[in-house]
């Protein structure tokens, strides 16, 4: 691959819309794919090792944000699934009752009458508090409260597949996902996608580790949405969608028919037990997962910054960089794959991935995307600019020489 030219200008930014614990005594090599609770773990032990470095004893219930109630309720016998905030309204509108003047002449009366002021107030709350229903589940099992939260959510007003990937996801361990994961397929509900999706967004060894929504809050704007981390995963899970924006033929189903039957990689699937050998290569840890791992960190590698988040190639900033978004990644995806088939390429490990990546970019300079595009005010997003975008990179990708003129990126194809 050719060199990218250390004298050419970068710029402004644009604008748009396992088994066993490992020898050191830390778990998250055993728990990362079981549950969030290595979070929590980690969250503890790091309040302990700071607690041991302070010469005073810690007064009070809370120690940098953790309190003792909330530790207490992981120990209680009760759990609220669903509903938080209706029993807190309740209680809320119940306890704004003791404002009501003729309430306080009551309370003023049984107090002077020598009633505890405390036995009043509880007793009033009591008596004003809405009778709310309930659905009491009898089985204290995790699973079984995810289960009844996710379809009871989807099936009214569905929350967001990134969030809904975040809670199935991290809350249950891989035994208690296997327990209800056919409840949920029949319900509609798409487990094992939220399982790969989310793998790949938070296992350190993924160049997406961090970069994906969640579907909190707090998610910072420039992360990668999760259908659009969704849609690249199934590119190479699934093969399929593997298309150039402007043209018909994906090459990733192409590549899937033609040549993954003969690959080496999925050679032992019926030993594995599967009838297809897409069957065994799309499974939740299967080969792809491996494949998708290196081409992406091949890229990022290749094309991306990952220490200055003002350069237009910089690996973390949807909004700026011209590589790490929806259109750069899937034209990359989906271009690969044009290769493979073009090739006739049959992958027998996924450590050959570096290797045809570097086949596949022979004739590119590694600073395509470390330029200014002067994208103020142009839509990424739009079929114009997705179909000039793939365009340009298939006919340099192919054919090498200078790069392409920045002002071509916010011309749309046909204009």
């Amino acid at each position: 691959m050719e060199k990218a030219d250390p004298a050419e200008e970068t710029a402004e930014t644009s604008e748009e819309s396992p088994s066993e614990t490992s020898e050191n005594g830390d778990p998250s090599g055993v728990l990362f794919e079981e549950s969030h609770i290595i979070d929590f773990w980690q969250e503890i032990a790091a309040r302990h090792e700071l607690v041991k470095q302070i010469d005073r004893p810690i007064e009070g219930n809370e120690f940098l944000g953790f309190t003792s109630d909330a530790l207490l309720s992981y120990l209680r016998p009760v759990v609220l699934v669903d509903g938080q905030h209706r029993l807190r309204g309740a209680l809320a509108a119940a306890r704004e009752m003791l404002n009501d003047p003729e309430i306080q002449s009551e309370v003023e009366e049984r107090i002077a009458n020598g009633e505890n002021w405390e036995d009043v107030e509880a007793e009033i709350i009591h008596r004003k508090s809405r009778l709310l229903p309930i659905s009491l589940l009898m089985s204290t099992e995790p699973a079984e409260q995810v289960f009844q939260f996710i379809v009871v959510n989807q099936k009214a007003t569905p929350i967001g597949r990134a969030l809904l990937g975040t809670i199935v996801s991290t809350t249950l361990s891989n035994d208690e996902m296997d327990s209800v994961a056919t409840r949920l397929k029949n319900a509609g509900i798409h487990l094992e996608e939220s399982q790969a999706i989310t793998y790949l967004a938070r296992h350190p060894d993924s160049p997406f580790c961090g970069l994906v929504e969640r579907g909190l809050a707090g998610d910072s704007k420039d992360l990668l949405q999760w259908n659009v981390f969704a849609s690249l995963v199934g590119i190479f899970r699934n093969l399929k969608g593997g298309k150039l924006f402007g043209q018909r033929n994906d090459y990733a189903e192409l590549w899937k028919q033609r040549f993954l039957p003969n690959s080496g990689i999925i050679a032992d699937y019926e030993s594995q037990g599967f009838e297809k050998p897409e069957n065994y290569w799309s499974k939740l840890d299967g080969p792809w997962r491996e494949v998708f791992i290196k081409f992406w960190a091949k890229i990022r590698d290749t094309f991306g910054n990952t220490e200055d988040p003002d350069k237009h190639n910089f690996w973390g900033r949807t909004r700026d960089s011209n590589l790490f978004n929806k259109i750069s990644l899937t034209i990359l995806a989906a271009d690969f794959f044009q290769f493979m088939v073009e090739t006739r390429t049959r992958l027998n490990s996924a450590d050959e991935i570096p290797d045809l990546v570097d086949t596949w970019l022979e004739n590119v300079n590694t600073g395509y995307f470390d330029k200014n595009w002067n994208l103020a005010g142009v839509k990424k997003d739009s079929t114009g600019i997705r179909n000039q975008w793939a365009f340009l990179w298939s006919e340099y990708r192919k054919s090498g020489g200078n790069l392409p003129d920045r002002r071509l990126f916010r011309q749309p194809k046909g204009e």
